[in-house]
């Protein structure tokens, strides 16, 4: 007991950091073309590493500053793995190698820093095949720093090599990317970051769910270092004979729990404003930070439109079974239009917490705006319920049966017909006196074609099988409403337009079009 207490801790990340190409998961591409190069004697005299926090740059530059100065490697080994116990590998191990330099760029930013490189790169190798300098974060070097460097990345001597890693390689000059042999390191997936985490809890015998640990996985965003340290978090705080469960890993690491996820969507889908509230509080109090609450009903609202709109994503998707189930029933809620209004508006919520101090009262007024317009109708089935209330909709049908009992029937069959222009006079320039199908009583405007009425007469006996008559009434002192003044005090009095202009204070009617 007193041994292991005594005994220096390494964490995981450390533990299981790979030592050799074999032993190096998910960077296949990579792997390759390195050992080919080695084995080749092709190797640049410049790489530069990118990728995300935690992928394993500085590790794959430890790696391949072993292996090349390893002095019994084995060429013909399909794993070419340095043989771990010559003077190099050994003082490599030890982190001793005199000619293994490992510079942090952030804290050695200035050309004066990099000049005293320069000159150290003078000398040759002590122990090793090369010299080699590691730099880590590059990109935080200053431009006089860069510009330093370029003679020497330029004209290296034979024994130098530089290894560069960045997460921000966009900050590099292209003077130096040029110089070097790049190398994008791929992202992990989740199903890759959850078979490695079982992996290590079999080896360190952890009890873990497959679903607990696909959650890491999730949140780790790809990288290994952090999936390591949020399992090591999460098996610190349980008890050895405990398993850890979802629930166990986001009541430790303060992540929102999907199940309650899903319900807060489903309630602010059902308008619910209270019942999201409460889960949205009860999240926040338990330590859920807000951004991570709206990120994460945003990957929701991502996941069901998805589900909508592609054939057997939650099949092919690496998805717990019961978040299918969960995915499933929502989806079957909602349409793909409404999904992604709600998407928007979290998003817009998203922005704004960069600029209100109470994200909690930011996330409350949030969720009651989307539950209010959920519980608004469709603007298309508004449009479709007031077109068919209007009294008399029913041109196409009367057309059909070339009855025409009203007016406005016939200026439709000119709209219909593509006669624009003796539409617009119909609608603007005629005041109805009387009609019946077959004679047209109207007074009409002045600055109209004197054969106004006979053009309409000759359309509508070539359009229809009634002999129609036009007659014009001379009376300037009646008080006559042209068709536009008619139809825009049907449609204000309508009772649905009522509503609609209630529910949007300030709301006005721009334009009438006529729905055939």
């Amino acid at each position: 007991m007193v041994d292991n207490i005594n005994k220096p801790y390494q964490v995981l990340a450390r533990r299981y950091r790979p030592t050799c190409f074999s032993e190096l998961k998910g960077q296949d591409a990579f792997v390759q073309v390195a050992t080919n190069a080695i084995r080749q004697n092709k190797i640049a005299h410049a790489y530069l590493l990118t990728g995300i926090r935690g992928i394993g740059k500085t590790t794959i530059a430890r790696i391949i500053a072993k292996t090349v100065n390893c002095t019994n490697l084995d060429l013909s080994s399909a794993k070419l793995d340095p043989c771990g116990k010559c003077d190099n590998c050994t003082a490599m191990q030890e982190q001793s190698h005199p000619d293994i330099i490992e510079i942090d760029a952030a804290s050695k930013t200035g050309v004066n820093d990099i000049r005293e490189v320069i000159e150290a790169t003078k000398f040759k190798a002590l122990l090793g095949r090369y010299k080699i300098y590691i730099i880590d974060e590059v990109h935080m070097l200053s431009n006089n720093a860069f510009n330093a460097l370029l003679k020497t990345l330029e004209e290296p001597p034979e024994y130098l090599i530089f290894i560069f890693a960045t997460t921000e390689f966009r900050k590099i000059p292209l003077t130096i990317i040029s110089r070097c042999q790049k190398f994008d390191l791929h992202r992990f997936s989740i199903q890759d970051l959850t078979n490695h985490l079982e992996y290590i809890c079999q080896k360190e015998k952890i009890k873990a769910s497959n679903d607990a640990l696909k959650l890491i996985a999730k949140f780790s965003e790809g990288s290994v270092r952090d999936s390591l340290s949020l399992l090591e978090t999460v098996n610190i705080y349980r008890n050895n004979d405990v398993e850890i469960t979802t629930e166990l890993v986001a009541d430790t690491l303060g992540l929102p729990d999907l199940v309650q996820n899903y319900k807060m969507l489903n309630f602010i889908i059902n308008g619910n404003t209270d019942e999201a509230i409460k889960i949205a509080r009860k999240m926040y109090h338990k330590g859920t930070e807000v951004s991570l609450i709206l990120q994460e009903l945003l990957h929701l609202c991502s996941k069901i439109t998805k589900f909508i709109a592609l054939n057997n994503f939650a099949e092919d998707s690496d998805l717990p079974d019961y978040e299918k189930t969960l995915l499933t029933n929502t989806a079957n809620k909602i349409d793909i239009k409404n999904i992604t209004t709600i998407w928007k508006m979290i998003f817009k919520g998203v922005e704004e917490l960069k600029y209100y101090a109470n994200a909690l009262d930011l996330l409350e007024i949030l969720i009651i705006r989307i539950c209010h317009l959920s519980t608004l109708p469709p603007l298309e089935d508004v449009i479709k319920g007031f077109a068919q209330n209007l009294p008399n909709n029913n041109s196409s049908a009367i057309e059909k049966e070339e009855k025409f009992l009203h007016f406005k029937d016939i200026v439709a069959l000119f709209r219909k017909n593509q006669e624009m222009v003796l539409h617009h006079y119909l609608i603007e320039e005629v005041r109805l006196v009387d009609y019946k199908p077959g004679k047209i009583q109207a007074q009409i405007n002045d600055n109209l074609p004197e054969n106004f009425t006979s053009m309409i007469i000759s359309k509508l006996n070539e359009w229809t099988s009634i002999k129609w008559e036009f007659m014009v009434v001379r009376d300037d002192n009646a008080a006559f409403k042209t068709i536009k003044k008619q139809n825009e005090e049907t449609v204000e009095n309508h009772h649905l337009v009522r509503e609609i202009l209630k529910s949007f204070p300030g709301a006005k009617i721009k334009n009438i079009v006529e729905v055939n």
